[in-house]
């Protein structure tokens, strides 16, 4: 079952039972005023003709004899009933169970009250009250009320009787109007709620939608819901996950293309020393060879291994820069590196460094900082010295390395960094190179939030700059 038209039927139900509720309170609450009305009006008209009879009659009756005056009484009843009456009203006067007046349907001595009938007297001091019955009968509902009175000693019982039947028409067709109310009030709320909740949950297709288009591939779409409440805030962390998947899939999909590209780079630099071997070796193996022509032999066959056993140490090291998410990044004085530098080449380069605090993992600066020289000296002529310049201006640390060599041609100088580019072929296999010094000192600086700028005049020499972030006012971190 979809979400909205569980929703739909959920608020419905909750809508409908609280609106029945209510209405079986109305319903209650008016057929409770209802009977109160009419109770009253039986007791304060019941009350109203008694109290007009003893008023007309009861003066010197003394000299009048029983049964005149009981004709007396039953005349003034009969009278005064007669202008009360409406057309559900009925009156019934008694004597000592004998009726002197009586026009209801039923017989109001059968007539059972829970409390005693009051007199007159009691009723108007506020001592008791006219007591009310409800009969049901084949000739309708009746509500029934009596009480006494004197005159001259003589005791008569005045009834009256309230046909209630249009009252109880009407509570039975109040109730049949709250269940059409209801009826009717089931199918518009459940339709606008339909309606209301279709609209709403409209968005949540729509992220629906677009997942199952991400899930396909087309990692670029985006809901774009602009709506101010829980819905737009679930749809904009959508879209941010998405775009996060999306640049995750992008970053993996161009390290699995740079992953092929290197080790198509690595399978093609493999190729020639291992042809080398292969080839030398098999002369030693076959061919009749001198002395000289042996040793040759081995030596080619030493330099082929020993390229690539260099091939295979910088592979590992860039594959390891390639992998590695979080570096080791800690303080240290850039004197450290220049000291540790000047102790592994000697003569051959001059370092220049000022006094300032490195933020960064010392291992693989000191790493990017070999590669850069040994390129510089393998280009260099033998006896020229290279020169290292390590500073900083503002927040960023500066290593640059300098040499006098062949320089690199313009349309080179941006692909000098790819795996495996090298712009003499031939020169590099001579000098040991294998072509990934740039492409690792390249990745230590953006691991630092670096780069690397090359300088470079065919002829002249090249300059080398990496820059790195560092932390300012440190020159005495140990």
């Amino acid at each position: 079952m979809k979400l909205w038209i569980k929703l739909t039927a959920i608020s419905a139900a909750i809508i409908i039972v609280v609106l029945g509720v209510c209405l079986i309170a109305f319903n209650g609450i008016q057929e409770n005023t209802l009977k109160r009305i009419d109770e009253e009006n039986v007791r304060e008209s019941l009350s109203l003709l008694c109290r007009n009879v003893t008023l007309v009659v009861n003066t010197d009756t003394s000299k009048i004899q029983k049964i005149t005056l009981r004709s007396i009484v039953s005349y003034y009843y009969s009278t005064y009933a007669h202008f009360l009456k409406r057309h559900n009203t009925y009156y019934s006067l008694s004597q000592d169970g004998q009726y002197l007046f009586n026009n209801i349907p039923i017989v109001p001595n059968d007539v059972y009250f829970d409390t005693e009938i009051p007199s007159l007297t009691t009723v108007e001091n506020g001592m008791a009250q006219i007591p009310i019955v409800q009969l049901s009968t084949e000739k309708g509902s009746f509500l029934i009320g009596a009480c006494f009175f004197t005159i001259s000693n003589q005791n008569f019982t005045a009834i009256m009787g309230l046909d209630i039947s249009e009252t109880q028409r009407r509570i039975s067709q109040l109730r049949w109007i709250s269940v059409f109310i209801v009826f009717f009030a089931c199918i518009c709320i459940a339709f606008l709620t339909a309606v209301i909740m279709h609209f709403t949950l409209r968005p949540i297709q729509k992220m629906t939608k677009i997942a199952t288009q991400i899930a396909g591939g087309e990692y670029f779409r985006r809901t774009e819901l602009k709506t101010k409440d829980e819905i737009g805030q679930l749809s904009l962390a959508f879209d941010q996950m998405a775009a996060a998947i999306e640049e995750k899939i992008s970053s993996l999909d161009d390290q699995l293309h740079r992953r092929q590209l290197l080790l198509g780079a690595l399978g093609h630099e493999l190729k020639t020393p291992m042809m080398s071997i292969i080839g030398y070796a098999d002369s030693l193996l076959h061919m009749p060879l001198s002395e000289e022509q042996r040793i040759a032999c081995a030596q080619k066959i030493l330099a082929a291994g020993k390229h690539t056993e260099a091939l295979s140490q910088k592979l590992m090291e860039l594959i390891n820069l390639t992998e590695q998410g979080q570096i080791d990044k800690r303080v240290f004085p850039a004197n450290r590196l220049a000291e540790k530098l000047k102790d592994f080449y000697g003569s051959k380069v001059d370092i220049h460094c000022q006094s300032f605090g490195l933020y960064g993992d010392e291992t693989l600066l000191l790493s990017m900082m070999r590669n850069l020289i040994d390129n510089a000296i393998r280009v260099s002529a033998i006896g020229e010295r290279v020169n290292v310049d390590i500073y900083h201006k503002g927040k960023t640390a500066y290593i640059s390395v300098s040499d006098k060599g062949c320089g690199i041609p313009p349309a080179y100088v941006d692909l000098v960094t790819e795996p495996f580019f090298k712009v003499d072929a031939a020169r590099s296999r001579i000098s040991g190179g294998v072509g990934l010094g740039l492409t690792i000192c390249k990745l230590i600086a953006e691991h630092h939030g670096g780069s690397i700028s090359i300088e470079s005049k065919p002829g002249q020499g090249t300059r080398v700059t990496a820059s790195i972030l560092h932390l300012d006012d440190i020159s005495s971190t140990t």
